[in-house]
Parts: C-alpha cells; structure tokens; sequence
C-alpha cells in the first residue's frame, strides 16, 4: 500500500487534532514528510516515544519486521527538526557496517 501526500497530509492533521491537547502535535510535520509507507502500529510507537514524560528516550523492541527503524527514525527526524541533537542510537556492529 502506497500513501500518497495527501494521505500522509490528513493522517498528520488528524494526529494533530486526536492528541493536541498531550503535545505531540509535532510529529505531524515527520509523517507528512515521510517518503515510506507507514503501518498505524508504527506511528503508535513514535507517539508513544514523543509521549514519554521523562524524555529520556525509549526502547523499541517489537517483533521482527514490524517497522522498528521506521519507528525510530520518525522520532530521530522529528527530533533533529526541533534542533534536538543529542541523539543516542545504540545498534548491533553488523549494522554499522
């Protein structure tokens, strides 16, 4: 499944509008500028780490191949665009390579 700018733009704008009021209307702008095709559970776990009250950050551990470097990366974008840039992203060695 494909989505397409608009899609990304209404889903961003109903983000906005269903969890204004928790303050993670700032995600909107990293899911209109996705360019991947994004799974609700995906956008879940980037509100969830955007929600985190500490904002000490957060550990993704889904099953394989349910989107976690999407996840991760929805965050890590949103992130640099609020000039947030101590970022830590702990990966295994044969990713690094």
């Amino acid at each position: 499944m494909s989505i397409t700018a608009y899609h990304a733009k209404y889903y961003a704008h109903e983000l906005t509008k269903r969890h204004a009021d928790n303050g993670v209307d700032r995600l909107s702008q990293s899911l209109f500028d996705a360019s991947v095709d994004l799974n609700p559970h995906q956008i879940e776990a980037a509100l969830f780490a955007m929600r985190n009250p500490l904002q000490q950050g957060v550990l993704l551990a889904d099953e394989v191949g349910l989107g976690k470097t999407i996840e991760a990366a929805l965050v890590v974008c949103q992130l640099w665009a609020e000039r947030r840039r101590r970022i830590l992203i702990i990966a295994p060695a044969s990713l690094r390579k």
